[in-house]
C-alpha cells in the first residue's frame, strides 16, 4: 500500500470514527464499534448498527443492519491439517478471504445475525435477529433461524417484479424518495404472498 492510499485508509477512519478500512460510498452512518476489513465494499446511504463487523463482504445501497450483525467473517481452512491461520497461510498460502458475501439493496439484517463468505442476499430481503445465513437468500424473502431458511416472501411474485424494475436503489437519496413514492402508487401493497 502506497502512503497516499494509507493516509486515505487513516483520513476514512477518522472521518467515521471507526475502524472503517473498505471502500465506502456516500450517505453511510456508522454506530459505534462498526468496523470494516479493506476486503469490504460499501454502497451508498447504509445504515450499520452498533459493532457490527464487515468482512470480506459486497454491500449495495439503503440496507440496514441491526446491532452486532457479523458480516463474511474470516474463514479458516477445514481440509488443511490445521486450521490455524499462520501455519495455513505459509505452507499452503491459505487465505481467510474465500468468497465476498454479496448483499443486494434495500437488505434488512437483523440484530446478531451473521451472514458466511459465498452467501448472496437478494435486494429487499429481510434475515431475523440471530439468524446463521448459510446460503443464497432470494429477493424480498423473509429467512431465519440456524441455519437460515426462507420462511415466506415479503410480496406477491408481480409486486416483487415491479420493484426491481424500478432499480430506486440507485439514485441519490432525494430521487430514491420520489420515486418509492411513485412506485408506492402504482402497486397494490395489499397483495402480499404469505
Amino acid at each position: 500500500m502506497d502512503i497516499l492510499a494509507k493516509i486515505q485508509k487513516i483520513t476514512q477512519c477518522i472521518r467515521y470514527r471507526r475502524v472503517v478500512l473498505g471502500k465506502v460510498g456516500k450517505g453511510n452512518h456508522f454506530r459505534p464499534q462498526v468496523s470494516a476489513t479493506s476486503a469490504s465494499v460499501i454502497g451508498n446511504y447504509n445504515y450499520f448498527g452498533d459493532r457490527c463487523m464487515i468482512g470480506n463482504a459486497e454491500i449495495g445501497n439503503y440496507c440496514s443492519f441491526g446491532p452486532d450483525v457479523k458480516l463474511a467473517q474470516s474463514q479458516h481452512s477445514i481440509e488443511y491439517i490445521t486450521t490455524y491461520q499462520r501455519i495455513s497461510k505459509t505452507n499452503i498460502g491459505y487465505s481467510l478471504n474465500v468468497k465476498k458475501a454479496l448483499i443486494d439493496h434495500d437488505v434488512w439484517i437483523g440484530a446478531n445475525a451473521i451472514v458466511m463468505q459465498g452467501v448472496h442476499i437478494g435486494t429487499g430481503a429481510v434475515i431475523g435477529a440471530n439468524a446463521v445465513v448459510t446460503k443464497d437468500v432470494p429477493p424480498f424473502a423473509i429467512a431465519v433461524g440456524i441455519p437460515a431458511k426462507v420462511i415466506r416472501y415479503r410480496f406477491s411474485e408481480d409486486i416483487r417484479s415491479k420493484i426491481l424494475n424500478s432499480e430506486w436503489w440507485e439514485h441519490d437519496f432525494v430521487t430514491a424518495c420520489r420515486a418509492v413514492k411513485e412506485l408506492e402508487k402504482t402497486i397494490n401493497l395489499n397483495d402480499k404472498e404469505i
